[in-house]
């Protein structure tokens, strides 16, 4: 009877590992595709959509490093649901390389793009700057965490997940629909549905919201929301005039 209550236990463990496996692996792939429709038509097939050059060469630099690291979250995700870990360990080493860098140019993008947008009356320039820097403050708090708390296996893939999430924002906010180009709050509201898919497979997998998912997921909304709240206001309005007016180098 032991011996059979045991085995079940495995067996019951090694499905849900499965499970997981398949999960986050179709989690990457969905936000791969939210970043490849988004930038389709001005970046992964430009020529195809006679698109304009980039605005500057820090675009495609941003651009090339994001693209990076979603590569290797598939990558990665293919190693660990093939049993390959120590592969998966080597390349994180990567991933810890690439993390500042897209956040780095990620900053960098939105000083640019505010200075751009500047002259195109129906975009909301400090807006979408406001909603750009808080997609890179969420991807950067859950990201560090992730990387410090790597030999915790189940913690570190969710945060990893919620930090990309967070940059969802602008995929979707580049989707050539009406209801999402360059409209940050639904935009946010999609990239919200994939937290709630992460909260979601928690309850079903494991009966529970796992802390680190109901904390990152609290960190994300709050902090794009509250980007949104306040790139309303007049103070960052104000802010944004004098962003503008710091010379470029």
């Amino acid at each position: 009877m032991a011996t059979l209550v045991y085995q079940s236990a495995t067996n019951e463990r090694a499905v849900g590992r499965r499970s997981e496996h398949r999960f986050f692996a179709g989690m990457t792939g969905i936000i791969a595709l939210i970043f490849f429709i988004g930038f389709a038509r001005t970046y992964y097939l430009a020529r195809v959509f006679h698109a304009k050059p980039l605005a500057a060469p820090i675009v495609h630099v941003h651009g090339a490093v994001f693209t990076c690291w979603i590569v290797l979250l598939i990558i990665q995700a293919s190693l660990v649901g093939t049993g390959r870990m120590r592969a998966h360990r080597r390349l994180g080493l990567l991933g810890l390389g690439l993390a500042p860098l897209v956040v780095a140019l990620g900053v960098l993008v939105a000083l640019e793009m505010v200075r751009r947008f500047a002259a195109v009356p129906s975009l909301d320039s400090p807006l979408i700057f406001a909603v750009a820097l808080s997609e890179i403050t969420g991807f950067a708090v859950p990201v560090f965490f992730a990387f410090r708390l790597r030999r915790k296996p189940a913690l570190h893939k969710r945060l990893i997940m919620i930090g990309t999430i967070a940059m969802t924002t602008a995929g979707f906010g580049r989707w050539p629909i009406p209801f999402l180009l360059h409209k940050p709050l639904p935009a946010m509201l999609c990239a919200f549905a994939l937290l709630a898919t992460m909260i979601v497979f928690d309850l079903v997998s494991t009966r529970r919201v796992r802390p680190e998912t109901a904390w990152g997921t609290a960190w994300v909304v709050c902090v794009e929301l509250g980007a949104f709240a306040v790139g309303h206001t007049a103070a960052w309005r104000v802010f944004v005039t004098h962003v503008r007016s710091l010379p470029l180098s």
